[in-house]
């Protein structure tokens, strides 16, 4: 699962000794938001392009130039995680890095927020000086109007948290809580990370939440949607009464979209392992594991329910499991509810002891590195872990990472895999860490497999990918019609994606269902990608 390739001169690949002057964040023997961080900021420097940068004592050098009072002590506290590190210095890293406005800072916020108790608000601000009243008006403006970016978007984000309260216009909270979430809708790598990130501060902020809610709400209930899960998650971020009877609600029956109810099965058992819902919602969420489990589909069709299944408490769970029809479906969820894994550990760790080496091979180095055992631990989480928030945050590091080119390349390759599961969980990685430059592989592989539910996926890739040429979008859309529903939906999902030429026919099918979806795409418009991004 290796490319061989030549490095750039003065650089080389290894594996045989770790950089002295680095302590791994695994060296403390815990594994906590901190110390995930402290791995993404280090290898993003020790890793990157710039060797000067890649020594401690030009990297410190750099950051005094900056601003930010360092010593070599402090530096290595941060690397091991021993020292949490606030915004404003990962935002110094991303400045000093020449990384994209907001990359860093925005992975390391959502690890926090998710996981940890986050950093003080003085330290969650990522810049010393507050914007001036002519600065906020002009973001406020640009970010409205659909305008900004990402990095805009956390700024303003930024400047609001710093208040308790914040007075808008009724009309100004509904406008920019709108904006905001369409444009989640459809953005895509960094520039949906950012938007996401200054959409929870929005939601958890006691003068935004009520319009951000309502504005996932409108959005998410259009009868013609396309895009749930990535507008739906931000229900997820608080403990809000109005936020859990609105998930029950799109959970329950009389929700006739099936994406929907997904979705909200997802957002379901994320709020349940954070304590969000009450005793009186255990039936309704039993009902419903119950429901989706007893189907006679894979553990891939089904892994929103599963997610749900296995963060149901004790006592939910014993009522449930009697009414499966399967001994399989039983099994997998006492699995995962006693290993935290969708797969038997033998098997998860025999694929990743092949995956990790490969990529940390394949990316290059200033010099000999042992194996990253984060790395390992990213990838094993991203591909199998039982709760989707650490599958996904394990791979926005992987993906934030100067690892994302080789875990892309071989997260491609696993995609072949004969075995549904695999293939389709490597697929899902994919869809945060994909790589443009594999674009034609994308294509080809999500017009040639045969299965329904694995090339779903591969589509949602493709339309996550960019920029298409005329001939990818005819290649995907070719095979529309001998689809089945789920494929549909995903070529519908990379042709509005990528505003393919072929939409405005779609617009006009006799099916009702296909029109009106190209036409939702066509209203939405096409991916975000952000003008700023590198």
């Amino acid at each position: 699962m290796s490319v061989e390739s030549t490095p750039p001169p003065g650089r080389r690949r290894g594996r045989p000794q770790r950089l002295p002057e680095d302590p791994h964040p695994l060296a403390s023997g815990v594994v906590g938001c901190d110390q995930r961080i402290a791995w993404l900021l280090t290898v993003s420097r020790v890793l990157g392009p710039d060797p000067e940068l890649a020594r401690r004592d030009g990297f410190i050098a750099a950051l005094k130039a900056r601003g930010i009072p360092v010593d070599a002590s402090r530096v290595s506290r941060w690397a091991s995680g021993l020292q949490p590190l606030p915004n404003r210095v990962a935002a110094t890293y991303e400045d000093v890095l020449g990384l994209t406005e907001g990359s860093l800072v925005a992975v390391a916020g959502g690890l926090r927020r998710t996981f940890g108790t986050g950093p003080s608000p003085r330290d969650s601000a990522a810049r010393e000086e507050e914007l001036s009243d002519a600065e906020l008006d002009q973001l406020m403006q640009l970010t409205e109007s659909g305008g900004g970016t990402g990095a805009d978007w956390l700024r303003l984000a930024d400047h609001f948290n710093r208040f308790d309260r914040v007075f808008l216009r009724e009309a100004e909270w509904t406008a920019l809580c709108r904006r905001l979430v369409t444009e989640l809708g459809s953005a895509v790598g960094t520039a949906y990370v950012r938007r996401y990130e200054a959409a929870a501060a929005f939601i958890r902020h006691p003068n935004a939440r009520r319009h951000l809610i309502m504005a996932v709400g409108q959005f998410v209930t259009h009868p013609d949607t396309q895009v749930v899960a990535p507008v739906l998650n931000l229900l997820s971020e608080v403990p809000d009464s109005a936020a859990a009877a609105l998930t029950l609600r799109m959970l329950g029956a009389d929700s006739d979209n099936k994406y929907l109810r997904r979705a909200a099965s997802s957002v379901a058992a994320t709020k349940l392992a954070r304590g969000h819902f009450d005793e009186a919602a255990l039936p309704r969420l039993e009902s419903h594991v119950l429901g989706a489990l007893r189907r006679g589909e894979s553990l891939d069709g089904r892994l929103d329910a599963f997610d749900l299944a296995v963060r149901l408490p004790g006592e939910s769970w014993q009522r449930v499991a009697p009414g499966l029809r399967t001994r399989r479906a039983f099994q997998l969820v006492e699995q995962a509810r006693a290993g935290d894994e969708m797969i038997p550990a033998a098997r998860a760790a025999s694929v990743v002891a092949e995956l990790a080496p490969a990529v940390q091979h394949e990316t290059q180095s200033h010099q000999a590195q042992e194996p990253d055992q984060m790395l390992r631990r990213l990838l094993r989480e991203a591909l199998f872990h039982s709760h989707k928030p650490r599958r996904h945050h394990a791979a926005l590091l992987v993906a934030a990472s100067p690892y994302a080119p080789a875990a892309a390349h071989h997260l491609l390759q696993l995609a072949c895999d004969p075995n549904d599961l695999l293939a389709a969980r490597a697929w899902t990685v994919l869809m945060r860490v994909g790589d443009h430059s594999l674009c034609d592989a994308v294509v080809r592989r999500a017009v040639e497999d045969e299965r329904p539910s694995v090339r779903a996926r591969a589509l949602v890739n493709v339309g996550l990918d960019g920029d298409l040429t005329p001939e990818h979008t005819g290649a995907v859309a070719q095979r529309y019609d001998a689809a089945r529903s789920i494929e549909r939906h995903a070529t519908l999902f990379a042709l509005g994606m990528a505003g393919a030429p072929e939409l405005p026919d779609f617009a006009k099918s006799d099916d009702a269902e296909t029109a009106r979806a190209a036409q939702w795409w066509l209203d939405q418009g096409p991916a975000i990608h952000d003008r700023d991004v590198s």
